[in-house]
């Protein structure tokens, strides 16, 4: 008699893999998201039924890989992202993309109109030096600004937050009436007097100097900080009452320990967001500083110099106020765009992108 080999059967060894939610639910039967309900919860709710229903634990996507793949879906911050991108890539590599240094003056073309016939692609100035370039090199000025502004307000911002929110008591006091007495001052007079007094050279710190735009980084940090503080304090307030901070006390952790291993990366969503818009805030006051004389000084392009260079003869010569103020538009229509997105992709209550 001829033995019949039957075929293992699927999930056993040496059988086909099969899918647990095909054994779980009859073909064509799998659990769908309510009409309604954004499918990007469609993955969490699955694996948590599919988990509670088999008893076995599935790999769980972190936070953090949830909020890339709503943010990756969010059209409006992407394609920010990309344009941004874009400007700065052409910022960085100015020198390899203009064809005219910044600071040189041709008087054969002195105001000449936008054209692509000498490589003028935003025309010149009342000293014939290419206002592509420029506006290029004001680029990156603005950019160096921005990026060291948000960078050293967000650091003094978040440690005085994280420390008075955590503490409290009297240390709390004293770092937020510190807080208000800096939100108190009129911003614009403390940065032009400032700007006067600090001068126009370079910060020289014996074995290394700073360029002056840095000077000017400095000078708004100052001020910059104070609002991711309170949202920093906020947010700690509201985190030493959980239970897994009450556990790390418990198993012998110190306060340090505790804010930056524990309680910051679960602030980190606000923190995010609140970078950009100082990013976008630094870029409009660098430019409104520059622009009243107080920010970057010549030879060095900025933005806001740029358009107070060419105020007086907007007239006649519009483009030389037109492009560089296109370009802070752009830049900061496009950080907000991206901030936006963040805030939505970082928020757990977040239940639908909105572009």
């Amino acid at each position: 008699m001829t033995e019949v080999t039957r075929p293992p059967e699927p999930g056993t060894p040496g059988g086909p893999s099969v899918d647990l939610r095909d054994s779980l639910y009859p073909a064509g039967m799998q659990p769908r998201p309510e009409p309604g309900m954004p499918t990007d919860l469609a993955p969490e709710l699955t694996d948590s039924a599919l988990s509670y229903e088999t008893g076995l634990e599935l790999k769980a996507r972190s936070q953090w890989a949830y909020a890339r793949s709503r943010f990756l879906r969010h059209r409006l911050a992407m394609g920010s992202f990309f344009v941004l991108t874009a400007i700065l890539l052409c910022a960085i590599f100015a020198g390899q993309i203009a064809h005219y240094p910044y600071d040189g003056i041709d008087l054969n073309h002195i105001n000449a109109k936008p054209t692509t016939a000498a490589h003028h692609y935003f025309g010149t100035d009342q000293l014939g030096r290419d206002y592509f370039t420029r506006v290029l090199y004001g680029i990156r000025t603005s950019a160096r600004v921005a990026f060291f502004v948000s960078i050293l307000s967000t650091i003094l911002g978040t440690l005085i937050g994280a420390f008075a929110g955590y503490f409290g008591g009297w240390l709390d006091n004293l770092l937020m009436r510190f807080t208000d007495l800096i939100l108190t001052l009129p911003p614009l007079a403390i940065l032009l007097v400032a700007a006067a007094r600090l001068g126009n050279g370079n910060i020289d710190f014996g074995i290394f100097s700073l360029g002056q735009e840095y000077r000017v980084a400095f000078i708004l940090a100052f001020l910059f900080w104070t609002g991711i503080a309170r949202v920093v304090r906020g947010l700690f307030l509201s985190l030493r009452e959980k239970e897994y901070v009450e556990a790390a006390k418990a198993s012998g952790s110190g306060d340090v320990r505790i804010i930056f291993r524990h309680m910051l990366p679960n602030s980190m969503g606000p923190i995010i967001v609140n970078m950009t818009l100082i990013t976008a805030g630094a870029i409009l006051t660098e430019a409104a500083l520059s622009f009243l004389g107080f920010g970057i000084k010549p030879p060095t392009p900025a933005l806001g110099k740029l358009i107070a260079e060419g105020e007086t003869q907007m007239q006649t010569q519009w483009w030389l106020v037109v492009f560089p103020g296109l370009t802070i538009v752009a830049i900061v229509m496009c950080i907000n765009f991206i901030g936006d997105g963040l805030r939505d992709a970082l928020d757990p209550t977040q239940r639908r992108i909105r572009a």
